[in-house]
């Protein structure tokens, strides 16, 4: 397994490193951290407009320093996740723009980034960094916010029968095998309003309902055969993102939560948003994101 790391050095990054080698360690992984050095910003003086050669150097020189004092850090770094198989990369530019570009051109099976919490303001001015990669990144992301998964206790995995989601119950099969914890099955059952007499149609939906229900049980004999200790809850709800935070909350032995994206793109995500993201931003807990492009 390949691991992808953005760090930024802030406080949060010792915990992903933890984290990170402890996936790496248990699947016999390698590890590229990736570190993006912000440009130096020219200021001209008032009476100028001007660059001359002297500020175009100073500026190069600039850059040059901070990337070798962010090498500096990232080697102490590479010491800390030892005895994993792992390297650095840094490049000059904005985070969000360099980590997506780094990400493909890496092609990693999994992408581990941190989350922090910023105040209303400032999520309005510019956003977050972690969002950003979230929405846009193309491989399975974990994002560590709000506490430090110790990968020995409850994992809920969120399904909706899709494609994505089933893809996404592979993953988690294969990425928790080596790990010693219980396994959570959630359904969001969202009403359907079918336009037919009404007793005709709650018939329907209870026969539905019925049949993925048993569905449910044959995913949860999947994971008992590999040794996981499994349940499954059916929640009926028409706004499942709201419904998925909820359920979080009121279970505060969950420490990880595994879902599918099935990437809206454009328009679409501007209209239609997208649950994953919304969860992403509610629940105070690290999340795994499944792409539907991960493969």
């Amino acid at each position: 397994m390949k691991i992808f790391v953005p760090v930024d050095f802030s406080d949060i990054t010792n915990v992903v490193l933890r984290v990170v080698k402890t996936i790496a360690q248990a699947h016999g992984g390698e590890v590229v951290l990736f570190h993006a050095v912000s440009p130096a910003i020219y200021i001209p003086y008032p009476e100028s407009l001007s660059v001359d050669v002297v500020d175009i150097k100073l500026l190069q020189e600039i850059e040059e320093n901070k990337k070798k004092e962010a090498e500096e850090k990232l080697r102490g770094l590479l010491d800390f996740l030892k005895p994993v198989p792992s390297r650095y990369v840094v490049d000059v530019g904005d985070p969000r723009d360099l980590i997506l570009e780094a990400e493909e051109k890496e092609s990693p099976d999994l992408v581990v980034i941190g989350s922090h919490k910023k105040g209303l303001v400032e999520k309005i001015l510019i956003g977050s960094t972690a969002e950003k990669i979230v929405k846009h990144s193309k491989k399975p992301i974990l994002v560590i916010k709000g506490s430090e998964p110790t990968f020995t206790k409850r994992v809920l995995i969120a399904y909706d029968f899709s494609k994505t989601a089933e893809k996404a119950l592979d993953f988690s099969l294969n990425f928790l095998k080596p790990f010693k914890v219980k396994v959570d099955i959630l359904h969001i059952d969202e009403p359907i309003d079918i336009p037919v007499v009404e007793k005709i149609g709650e018939a329907i939906y209870e026969k539905y309902r019925e049949e993925k229900k048993n569905y449910v049980e044959k995913l949860k004999d999947r994971f008992s055969s590999a040794g996981f200790e499994v349940s499954a809850s059916f929640m009926r709800d028409r706004d499942p993102a709201e419904a998925i935070v909820e359920y979080v909350k009121k279970n505060p032995d969950i420490e990880l939560l595994i879902m599918g994206s099935r990437g809206l793109s454009g328009l679409k995500r501007i209209l239609l948003g997208s649950t994953s993201t919304e969860v992403f931003k509610k629940v105070d807990i690290p999340i795994l994101i499944y792409k539907e492009g991960s493969e």
